[in-house]
């Protein structure tokens, strides 16, 4: 009997078992090469998130970005560094961290399968290679360097003046004020005026626009089910947008986001927002579409998804960032004082904001901007990276070359041997000896190759923003800034979709006047 004639005997149920037992058998295969073979078997670590990435799908997808805390879970039963899933290890070693993000001279790919979470394929954030990424980046870099930052400083001013006017009205009016819309309009109109040369709009829109916070909420927790299915993202594009956003808003208000970078990007593209390339007005992407990069560089997706990156980048962790502070500064009256009283000095008349450079240099700002930093973190999500060319040594351990591994920021922040009582907010550990040491293990903007390229940027609305806010309505005269139907549950970060998110109760960090 032929193999033909064999088969056309077989029927429906024989054929179903077969698979079936092929199945099963292919399961076990790989369980034994993953439990016992894999290069990383020997390291610990839960057996089933080992053996399946259906491990961390549960805790980030269907519990909703709370991997971050099993991950956390598991350095308390396993030690320093632990196997999440069948390919990934994670560290926990604060001395670890500048070994594994590691500077231009050594390379540092990324991994496939998390690089691209969000879709953005040739974009920066989601280029494997080391060597292609400096290669992306360098012709970005420029406008992000310092003087960059100090030719754009007039146009952060103008949008901090539209910001104190509008606190004004909401004095006037003995309305609260929703500070996560109000940071999140302020961070975007910035990003936006110098990414496109025209900005959103939303701190003029009644409320800040408050529909644009849960919108990028949305888009950020999207990238966790794009990561672990994605394919599933191009099916659902497919959906007409009236319907997806009914039956999946994350998804929906993620092509939302998304068909806004590319109305920009074709603005300017066509030449409906013109902007000469070389005054100080130059945009980022203007410089970019009128350089001699390659035109492979310069294709309409790749662009989107750097438009994509560097708004959504200059929006959420800046923005985070401000209502945090801003809540750990009004919720301690003594910080409050001593912070207003070095602003007062330094800003005696309030029209006028002192140069950055004269506000960066008072040492308690410094040091309550520092404490912002370790407890909004920047990202939350692990980060990771391979060594392709060298095997890396921590705890004792040896991990082989082309191994993803990955280190979290909330991690070396609320270390209580960095330091002690990690949960307070406490600025005068900064100013205490020795403190000059811990700044290595502030690494919300992250270090290495691929640190954050915005870091100047954030730092100047960080400066300008807190000084302006405190020195204007942190005392009891004239109307103070309190706090308003607000807790610490407001701030404490509860999801982790890649950008940090508290409980999804919360009605955000609220304030009043007077």
């Amino acid at each position: 009997m032929t193999v033909s004639e064999y088969l056309s005997h077989v029927s429906k149920l024989e054929a179903f078992g077969a698979l079936l037992a092929a199945y099963l058998l292919y399961g076990i295969c790989l369980a034994i090469y993953r439990l016992y073979l894999s290069p990383i078997s020997k390291f610990p670590g839960p057996k089933l998130a080992a053996y399946t990435l259906w491990y961390e799908f549960y805790y980030d997808v269907v519990k909703r970005g709370r991997f971050a805390w099993e991950i956390k879970r598991m350095h308390e039963v396993y030690g320093p560094v632990v196997r999440i899933n069948p390919y990934e290890l994670h560290v926990s070693d604060p001395d670890f961290y500048e070994e594994l993000y590691a500077g231009h001279n050594r390379k540092r790919n990324k991994w496939a399968w998390s690089a691209d979470m969000f879709g953005v394929p040739g974009s920066m954030l989601a280029t494997v290679d080391h060597d292609l990424h400096r290669r992306r980046r360098a012709p970005i870099a420029p406008y992000f360097s310092q003087q960059a930052i100090r030719r754009f400083d007039p146009v952060i001013r103008e949008k901090l003046d539209v910001l104190y006017a509008k606190f004004e009205e909401y004095e006037k009016s003995g309305q609260p004020v929703n500070l996560d819309a109000a940071f999140t309009a302020l961070t975007t109109d910035i990003i936006t005026e110098y990414a496109f040369g025209i900005s959103y709009g939303h701190l003029e829109a009644e409320g800040f626009n408050p529909e644009w916070v849960p919108l990028l909420m949305s888009a950020s927790e999207n990238s966790l089910l794009h990561k672990q299915i994605p394919w599933i993202t191009g099916v659902m594009r497919k959906i007409p947008l009236s319907l997806l956003l009914k039956i999946k808003p994350e998804m929906g208000n993620f092509v939302v986001f998304q068909e806004g970078i590319h109305n920009r990007l074709e603005e300017i593209r066509s030449g409906k927002n013109p902007v000469d390339p070389t005054s100080d007005k130059a945009t980022i992407f203007h410089g970019i579409l009128s350089s001699d990069l390659p035109a492979s560089e310069l294709t309409p997706l790749r662009l989107q998804g750097e438009g994509q990156t560097i708004v959504a980048a200059g929006t959420l962790t800046t923005a985070h960032y401000l209502k945090s502070t801003m809540y750990h500064i009004l919720s301690n009256p003594a910080i409050l004082q001593k912070l207003r009283a070095e602003l007062e000095g330094a800003m005696p008349n309030l029209a006028v904001l002192p140069p950055y450079r004269e506000l960066d240099r008072l040492e308690y700002l410094n040091a309550v901007i520092n404490e912002g930093f370790r407890l909004s973190h920047g990202i939350i999500q692990r980060l990771t990276r391979i060594a392709p060319d060298e095997a890396l040594q921590v705890a004792g351990y040896t991990i082989p070359p082309n191994t993803p591994i990955s280190m979290s920021s909330w991690d070396l922040h609320l270390n209580p041997t960095l330091f002690p009582s990690p949960h307070n907010f406490k600025p005068e550990r900064w100013l205490e000896p020795g403190a000059d040491a811990l700044k290595k293990y502030l690494v919300n903007f992250t270090k290495g190759s691929r640190m954050c390229l915005g870091k100047d940027l954030a730092r100047t609305e960080i400066v300008y923003t807190l000084s302006l806010l405190v020195r204007r309505w942190g005392g009891d005269v004239d109307g103070g800034m309190k706090l308003w139907e607000t807790d610490r549950s407001d701030v404490e970060i509860e999801h982790d979709f890649f950008n940090p998110f508290p409980r999804f109760e919360s009605k955000g960090v609220r304030v009043a006047f007077g």
